[in-house]
């Protein structure tokens, strides 16, 4: 069996409040294939960010560690450390956040940041020249049927143009994971399976084919979207959850077997957003 393209392992993570320690996550494992979307859930400031950042490499966790396709995510030595076995002993480089890993966040950028720079920033920042990254975030609005918000700015958009807008810059370029922190929730029933039909078309087009991993405040979301569900509970310990909604007061640690990729609906699918 193929080693996960993403892989969460043993992951800790607290921050002190003042005096007090407060635990965040706790020997957190868990793992992403690539062709996969596993969302994360749980309640409000429960912890889901802060999980989906050390897995972006974004945060450093306390102990444990992330790799991605075999890579250290993380600090220094933990990237030296994995590294060995390389041409002459020497390291093996490490992913980039805005390459190889794209962060999409449900707050964007600053209201007045132009949506062509937004989407073309992880292209522009990495090597790439301004006017091709310009170019290659047009195109990317286009493949979401977000062309009309290329000239405008963030705050001028609607809540589904944020959606289409935040996909667009997951997939502009070439990553290996798309993180996706919130962007999906509030949405109608209908919205949320046209949002899944495009996020996963985009995953299916990738080229290498990337992973997804989101967080999501509802179990009704994730469970339409994502391939697996993941609850984060009130002591920062993660188990897989299946039809049932989580009940985040349940500190069981039970891992069920997991439910279709899409859930079954009734009626006629929408074919746009309401």
């Amino acid at each position: 069996m193929a080693a996960e393209l993403l892989a969460v392992d043993g992951v800790c993570k607290g921050f002190w409040r003042g005096r007090s320690w407060l635990g965040v996550l706790k020997d957190v494992s868990f793992g992403v294939d690539a062709g996969e979307v596993v969302a994360v859930i749980g309640p409000r400031l429960g912890g889901k960010t802060t999980l989906l950042q050390v897995a972006a490499g974004m945060e450093s966790a306390d102990s444990g560690c992330v790799t991605l396709a075999g890579r250290a995510l993380g600090d220094r030595g933990e990237r030296r450390r994995l590294g060995r076995g390389s041409a002459g002993g020497r390291e093996r480089s490490a992913p980039v956040l805005g390459r190889d890993v794209v962060w999409v966040g449900r707050d964007g950028p600053h209201q007045e940041l132009e949506v062509s720079k937004y989407v073309g920033w992880p292209l522009a920042v990495h090597g790439g020249r301004r006017r091709d990254a310009r170019v290659m975030a047009a195109r990317a609005l286009e493949r979401v049927g977000a062309e009309d918000c290329v000239s405008r700015c963030w705050g001028e958009l609607s809540n589904w143009q944020r959606v289409l807008v935040g996909l667009a810059r997951g997939f502009a370029g070439s990553p290996h994971v798309v993180v996706i922190d919130d962007l999906l929730d509030g949405l109608g029933s209908r919205d949320t399976e046209v949002a899944s039909d495009l996020l996963h078309s985009l995953v299916e087009e990738s080229e290498p084919r990337c992973a997804v991993l989101m967080s999501a405040g509802y179990f009704d979301t994730a469970v339409v979207i994502a391939d697996q569900v993941w609850a984060l509970t009130p002591r920062g310990t993660l188990t897989r959850r299946s039809g049932r909604r989580p009940s985040f007061t349940d500190e069981r640690d039970d891992v069920v077997v997991p439910f279709p990729k899409h859930a079954e609906t009734q009626g006629s699918r929408s074919t746009g957003p309401t």
